[in-house]
């Protein structure tokens, strides 16, 4: 429940991380199934638009966000996408390159949305499946 509030209230830090005067900007959050979209909503506040950890409330965490533009090239140049996908749903508490579990479990956060496995796997993989395509080449 903890990481559920904590991850909905994620959108409200970037209000507040971007403009700390103006607290009448609307926050929309999505609960659409498009990867580059999931990806807006939950990640890019930390991550930043694309992916280099540079998003709005950054500043604000304890560890920096990971650049996930470089996942490919720190192994090897091929896409860690099983961890990847354990990260985002919560399964691995920690991974190097991914900094710390500060990161909200948005396993927990999906599963809140639709309580069904099929559909928070569905989410992970296609989250997943987008920040691949932020890769360097």
């Amino acid at each position: 429940m903890r990481t559920l509030i904590c991850g909905l209230l994620i959108p409200f830090a970037v209000c507040l991380a971007q403009n700390n005067k103006d607290y009448t900007k609307k926050i929309e959050i999505t609960y659409s199934l498009n990867g580059q979209e999931m990806y807006k909503t939950w990640c890019a506040t930390c991550h930043g638009v694309e992916g280099k950890g540079d998003g709005p409330a950054a500043s604000a965490l304890k560890t920096p966000p990971a650049d996930l533009t470089m996942l490919s090239k720190k192994h090897g140049g091929r896409y860690p996408f099983e961890r990847v996908r354990a990260f985002i749903e919560g399964k691995e508490a920690k991974a190097d390159a991914h900094g710390s579990r500060e990161m909200p479990i948005w396993g927990d956060v999906f599963r809140s949305i639709a309580n069904s496995d099929p559909a928070v796997n569905y989410r992970v993989v296609t989250l997943s499946n987008y920040v691949e395509t932020l890769q360097v080449k």
